[in-house]
């Protein structure tokens, strides 16, 4: 589970601190940092999970200009706690490279409840064995994640058991026009839009059938007619296929690419809630799951979202202005994020209610402008 996450000299956060826990409710004016705070965290999962590189995953151009010293290093520092409850502690500095003007890894490391895994500055790096006894230590490469690089080894069991959880991040922003109905490959995890829905779902068709029989049946549920999903052979490839029942007792068959974006959005959004939780270590950090839906349609899968939590599946993190999860978890879980003045660095405080303010509904104190920050 993530705990905690510090973002110095990034786009619109400058010294800035945030905690988690099971679940959090991410709200504030536009601008404020919200998106961005979760695009942090999934591009550091791509940096050190899928080998990114330094000057694609924070460039230059996405310093805090204005905000903080145009030369000062970017750093991020991230908290998660593994199984047994002990702590991960990852950081990382990027500096400029002057000669050719694009960033580069000036310091990294990982400790576990404080004793060190791996440490790498100016291009040297020091592996540590699970025991804290050091390892071999080599040069690596400026322009990658030197806790990315390391493959796994009977020595370094507890750093590649944190990149496997952190790959476990979700970071879902749904669209639902870019949602692909054919696949030419399978793919074992969403993209950020559900792009490659497809390929994900063929990929989960054979790896999680007993998951897509619950999904299929979430669906009925909520999707008039629906009968299910299915494939059809297209070439070299796949197309994606949705059953109707017709009034007449027919069967109809539609392809995925044809639905409205509601139906798109409400398949994505409970195929999402029904592959990726479950086991140790999910982290879900859903954007605006209500776009497309009304209020109706959208309930019913909030509520199960709630219910995932509660049974530890998963931790999420959620921006969403439903009035239901406005009113219900706000006050005890909402995080409220802003600029002071419009233009300054992001700041975060927990969700506060002036004393006689209380007897009104979350939502319409947002509405009214009349919440603020908890000192």
């Amino acid at each position: 589970m993530l705990t905690r996450l510090y973002i110095h000299n990034f786009r619109t956060f400058v010294n800035f601190e945030v905690r988690f826990d099971g679940m959090r409710l991410l709200m504030g004016p536009n601008g404020a940092g919200k998106t961005a705070l979760m695009e942090v965290l999934d591009r550091l999962r791509q940096l050190i999970c899928e080998s990114a590189r330094i000057h694609y995953t924070f460039p230059m151009a996405e310093r805090s200009a204005g905000l903080a010293g145009t030369e000062a290093e970017m750093r991020f520092e991230l908290d998660m706690e593994d199984a047994s409850g002990g702590l991960y502690t990852y950081g990382l500095e990027i500096e400029v490279d002057r000669q050719r003007g694009l960033p580069r890894v000036g310091r990294e490391w990982l400790h576990h409840n404080g004793m060190p895994l791996f440490a790498a500055e100016r291009g040297e790096a020091q592996l540590y064995r699970d025991n804290h006894s050091a390892g071999p230590a080599f040069p690596m490469d400026w322009s990658l994640s030197g806790v990315g690089f390391l493959m796994r080894s009977p020595d370094n069991r507890r750093l590649s058991a944190f990149k496997e959880q952190l790959n476990r991040l979700h970071f879902i922003r749904i669209q639902p026009g870019a949602m692909s109905d054919e696949s030419r490959a399978e793919a074992s995890r969403p993209d950020t839009r559900l792009g490659n829905f497809a390929d994900w779902y063929r990929h989960l068709s054979l790896a999680m059938p007993e998951r897509l029989h619950r999904l299929t049946e979430d669906l009925r549920a909520r999707l008039p007619g629906l009968l299910g999903l299915r494939f059809r052979e297209a070439g070299d490839g796949k197309l994606l296929f949705a059953d109707f029942e017709a009034e007449a007792g027919d069967q109809v068959s539609l392809r995925f690419g044809v639905l409205s974006e509601g139906q798109k959005a409400l398949i994505g959004l409970y195929t999402v809630l029904r592959a990726l939780p479950g086991g140790e270590g999910a982290v879900l950090c859903i954007d605006e799951p209500e776009n497309f839906l009304a209020l109706p349609e959208i309930q019913p899968w909030l509520d199960q979202l709630s219910e995932v939590v509660e049974d530890e599946e998963c931790q999420v993190l959620l921006i969403s202005h439903h009035p239901r999860l406005l009113n219900f978890l706000a006050a005890e879980q909402g995080l409220w994020l802003e600029r002071p003045g419009g233009s300054g660095p992001t700041r975060v405080r927990p969700i506060g209610v002036n004393t006689g303010q209380r007897q009104l509904a979350m939502d319409e104190l947002i509405e009214r402008g009349w919440i603020h920050g908890a000192g």
